[in-house]
């Protein structure tokens, strides 16, 4: 009995010395390969492309942008009984920079404007800004992404607002690669409308 157990308690160490070990080169790892652990020192993010796209989940939704910085999005959808339900705002921001300094404090502006929220369901609208991976899911942001700011409004509070966020350019490559994305999303209920801007970052 008491061979089975020492051999138990000896198999129980082995695998936490293998775990152990298979984290440390993990990060290890990591670190050569300039992850999230690798902090940058000198150079500059700069913009090297913009993409502009809407997403229509629930296709009740036009996006009509007037400028690179600014849409308009008309919501509008009947119900079963044909009242006609909308909602109408405008979206503007702040010209991103073309050059970031890692680590360097800035800020970026949005604008929310109703033109009408003609419905007395709840429908969530409004803009976020935030920093992440190229290829990041604009309805699911890493861990990792460094927010820049939300607006958010829905039946109860839909006035219009004027926000500014603070942040720190990233100081760290969020993957293998030298390259993030600013992503902007626009969005009413579930239909959105992104632009994406790609970072590179040159030493």
């Amino acid at each position: 009995m008491n061979k089975i157990y020492s051999f138990s308690k000896i198999s129980g160490l082995a695998l936490l010395a293998i775990a152990l070990l298979v984290i440390v080169n993990t990060s290890y790892a990591q670190y050569e390969s300039g992850g999230n652990l690798t902090e940058l020192t000198g150079g500059n993010w700069v913009l090297t492309n913009v993409k502009q796209e809407a997403y229509n989940k629930q296709s009740i939704t036009t996006w009509t942008p007037s400028s690179a910085l600014e849409v308009n999005a008309l919501c509008s959808w009947k119900d079963i009984i044909d009242i006609i339900h909308t909602v109408d705002a405008s979206f503007k921001w702040q010209e991103p920079p073309q050059k970031m300094q890692p680590g360097s404090y800035m800020n970026l502006e949005a604008v929310y404007t109703n033109n009408e929220y003609s419905t007395t369901g709840r429908v969530n609208l409004g803009i976020k800004m935030f920093f992440d991976a190229v290829g990041t899911n604009y309805m699911a942001a890493n861990p990792t992404s460094i927010e820049v700011l939300k607006v958010s409004k829905d039946n109860r509070q839909y006035n219009s607002e004027v926000k500014k966020g603070f942040f720190y350019a990233p100081k760290n490559l969020f993957d293998e690669s030298n390259e993030c994305q600013l992503i902007i999303d626009c969005f009413i209920g579930k239909d959105h409308y992104v632009t994406t801007y790609t970072y590179t970052y040159q030493p």
